[in-house]
């Protein structure tokens, strides 16, 4: 009797967040849209390298550093803003983020007078990526009980669309306006704050418990975590590595900026596709397949579309490289919450932020790989360090067994 009563408090105390659980379909989906928008922004830039490295003078190293660079605070920043999600709840994390990382990534590509600058941009409107990423996760993900492959898909499915966008964004604002035309590409994440301000109304609750970080689940995690991190981290290097060389690539081969946006337009759409089949097919036959097929298609498709010359053959590999290299996106972020279950917004954060982070110091290294040779010879290289996530993969046990040993929330 005497625990009913000290538990009916805390329950009073702390409700469960009413948003994700109670919402319809539309309102799920609403975080969907909000991960397509919040994921352009950081991937706007890609597509304009060649026109940046001509105006501001910079190199194909420097083009690599970017992306490291820029890690620090859309990727690195992430489990610490997971942590902070966790204890205060609200729903500044998402909506801020929106507005800070649309505004301030607009400012960047399109007024940035040099590379110094427009790294520090980038840098700041990496905050606001760094914000939205964990909260959001985590709340998508205690509201799906059942397949949770899939259902983190359809929400990471957005983020992949919102790649798929940003190069044709970028590219049209750039032909009809320049660089200051770019300054539109704001609108989209101010009007999307604007709705996820009213969706997140009440806003969700803080989860002191989830907070605690130092538990004896969570030191159990950190044991397999290095391995889950080396994995997202060498797939991150091969996509990082591929957004940034094929531009500049394609420039040197004098591809128009319209055609270079819709290659990598092609490769997110075909990576979202990846990224729900991966998904679906891990909740059947398991992760470890999944990751470790994804890994070697990759460096199949990469090394096939180094070799093939035809003018067909090469988007058809080029699409092939992108789903097999976003296949891994849900699987991944499964096993981090599984081996953090009591704080699902600094898994998603430790998972994808440190994880990424790793993979951007790799592609700083094949950029100046790059610079030393030619870009395809970097490639090359990246073909063969994805193969290296293999022996890894073998080392992690199933995300369902982690979820088991650990006891998963409900």
């Amino acid at each position: 009797m005497a625990q009913k009563l000290e538990s009916a408090p805390t329950r009073r105390r702390f409700p469960e967040p009413a948003s994700p659980r109670r919402s319809g379909p539309w309102r799920t989906g609403t975080f969907t849209v909000a991960h397509l928008i919040n994921d352009s922004y950081p991937n706007l830039y890609p597509v304009l390298l060649p026109e940046l490295m001509a105006s501001l003078r910079f190199g194909t190293a420097a083009a690599g550093l970017i992306s490291t660079v820029t890690s620090l605070t859309t990727q690195f920043l992430q489990p610490l803003m997971g942590a902070a999600a966790d204890r205060v709840g609200g729903r500044w994390f998402v909506v801020g983020g929106l507005a800070l990382g649309s505004v301030v990534s607009a400012l960047a590509l399109g007024f940035a007078p040099s590379y110094g600058l427009l790294l520090l941009l980038l840098l700041i409107a990496g905050v606001g990526n760094s914000a939205f990423h964990p909260h959001a996760s985590s709340i998508v993900g205690e509201a799906t009980v059942r397949h949770k492959g899939l259902g983190m898909s359809f929400f990471m499915i957005g983020g992949n669309l919102g790649r798929a966008l940003a190069p044709i964004t970028a590219s049209t604002a750039f032909v009809l306006g320049g660089r200051r035309g770019l300054l539109a590409v704001a609108l989209p994440g101010l009007v999307m704050a604007l709705i996820m301000s009213r969706v997140l109304t009440p806003p969700p609750p803080p989860h002191p418990r989830q907070s605690r970080i130092v538990t004896a689940s969570f030191t159990r995690g950190l044991r397999s975590a290095g391995s889950v991190l080396t994995v997202v981290g060498l797939r991150s290097m091969a996509t990082l590595a591929t957004l940034t060389l094929v531009p500049i690539w394609w420039k040197a081969s004098r591809r128009p900026i319209t055609a270079t946006a819709g290659m990598l337009s092609l490769l997110f759409v075909a990576g979202s596709l990846g990224n729900m089949a991966g998904g679906l097919l891990s909740d059947y036959v398991g992760s470890k397949p999944v990751l470790i097929g994804s890994a070697v298609l990759s460096s199949l498709f990469m090394s096939l579309f180094l070799l093939v010359r035809h003018p067909v053959l090469d988007y058809l590999m080029f699409m092939l490289l992108g789903f097999s290299l976003y296949s891994t996106g849900s699987v991944v972020m499964v096993f981090g919450q599984a081996l953090f279950p009591e704080n699902r917004g600094m898994a998603s954060g430790l998972t994808l932020g440190i994880g990424n982070t790793l993979g951007s110091f790799g592609v700083a290294l094949v950029g100046l790989i790059a610079d030393r040779t030619t870009p395809a010879t970097a490639l090359w290289f990246v073909a063969g360090a994805v193969l290296l996530s293999i022996p890894f993969v073998l080392r992690l046990r199933e995300a369902r067994a982690v979820t088991t040993a650990t006891g998963p929330r409900g």
